[in-house]
């Protein structure tokens, strides 16, 4: 597959659609799959490369993938969400796929669990289990959870005489046999996802994790399609070397009162895409 870099925009709502407009070049368009129905039918409209995703920053304190749990312990009832059974997870994953077949998108990304990158792997799984149960025409994408390992990853201050060697005991070896995983389940397209941490000084509350040169070498070695969350005037130059497709959470795209000492006097949007 012959790939370039393709600059996303992210919205959800059409005040940000028509920021668009004036926007000229190839970039595609991503929404979450909650977005009205009116609003996805109209980016479908521009002919745009046209990415949806299932919107999992929504709904934390109730998640999709998590059920309550009740059970009668110590003479009293102890209740508790608990990852959701195989059938129920299932059923969530063919409602989300049947509702973006009826808009036409190019890609879709395959649910995925913030900072859970194992069990982002079982979900992915059963979504390409599900996908392949009728014709679509729309490409699956399968988001490999890389950040919580790459940030949190321990490592040994003192090499034991029973632990693995260094080249085995690190982020990326965990995760070049999770991509790998990804691969031989089908996947064709592979975004790397969790990247963004938790930042106030933020407008979105989020931030890149990486720095240019930290997602420079993270590309080099595990050549994803996609990064999500990685767009930006910063990396612009990294992710056109590595020819991925990006998109961006910060608002620092939509509205220069944000920043208006970098971004007042400039077009961000026209000026990712060269």
């Amino acid at each position: 597959m012959t790939r370039k870099f393709l600059p996303v925009f992210s919205l959800d709502w059409s005040g940000l659609l028509k920021k668009l407009e004036n926007v000229e070049g190839d970039f595609g368009i991503l929404a979450p799959v909650s977005c009205y129905n009116k609003l996805l039918m109209r980016i479908r409209e521009l002919n745009k490369p046209f990415f949806i995703d299932s919107s999992v920053f929504e709904n934390q304190g109730n998640p999709w993938y998590c059920q309550l749990h009740s059970e009668f312990i110590h003479n009293r009832w102890v209740r508790e969400l608990r990852l959701a059974d195989e059938l129920q997870l299932r059923q969530t994953i063919k409602n989300y796929l049947a509702r973006c077949d009826n808009f036409s998108p190019d890609y879709v990304f395959a649910p995925d669990i913030i900072g859970e990158p194992l069990l982002s792997l079982y979900l992915a799984r059963l979504s390409w289990e599900e996908y392949w149960r009728q014709p679509r025409a729309y490409a699956l994408i399968g988001v490999v959870q890389v950040g919580a390992v790459l940030y949190n990853w321990r490592q040994q201050p003192v090499p034991q005489l029973d632990s693995v060697p260094p080249h085995y005991d690190s982020p990326r070896s965990f995760l070049a046999s999770l991509i790998s995983a990804y691969r031989n389940i089908g996947y064709q397209y592979i975004a790397l996802g969790g990247l963004l941490k938790a930042d106030t000084t933020m407008p979105t509350g989020l931030k890149f994790g990486l720095s240019p040169q930290e997602l420079d070498e993270l590309l080099a070695w595990s050549r994803p399609e996609f990064v999500l969350g990685g767009l930006a005037l910063t990396r612009l130059e990294v992710l056109r070397k590595h020819n991925v497709w990006a998109d961006s959470t910060n608002w620092l795209w939509w509205d220069a009162r944000y920043d208006q000492q970098r971004f007042g006097h400039r077009n961000a949007l026209q000026e990712s895409l060269g």
